[in-house]
């Protein structure tokens, strides 16, 4: 019987261990999420509004560059312009007061944005 006693005293220090370690590394996970900037700015000129993941190393970023609204898609190969919305964004509150997400706001503003043609790098309309 001692010897069982012994056997169950090891597992419930082991699984208290384990249940310590797991405790720690939620607490830091939280604290990393909670104090981390995840890479956004906000350094006067340019500040990021929104970031929408497509894909582990894909996104589409919302950004506000002197006072314009332009949408960039970052890729691992490199970023590129996708939009430049005109106007003033509303991106915080709906009518009931609920917070808009970004992924319900865009496909909107690109269906307009499309409408009007894209602007080029060197200002042309693009069809």
């Amino acid at each position: 019987m001692n010897h069982s006693a012994e056997v169950w005293a090891a597992f419930a220090r082991t699984f208290s261990m384990l249940l310590v370690v797991l405790i720690v590394l939620v607490i830091l996970f939280y604290l990393i999420k909670r104090f981390s900037n995840r890479g956004r700015c906000s350094s006067g000129l340019i500040t990021v509004l929104e970031v929408h993941y497509i894909s582990p190393k894909e996104k589409i970023i919302l950004l506000d560059v002197l006072k314009a609204k332009i949408l960039v898609g970052v890729t691992s190969q490199g970023i590129t312009k996708l939009a430049a919305l005109e106007g003033e964004i509303d991106t915080l509150e709906n009518d009931q007061g609920e917070k808009i997400r970004f992924a319900d706001f865009l496909p909107g503003k690109l269906v307009k944005s499309m409408g009007k043609g894209v602007v080029g790098e060197k200002g042309e309309k693009k069809e």
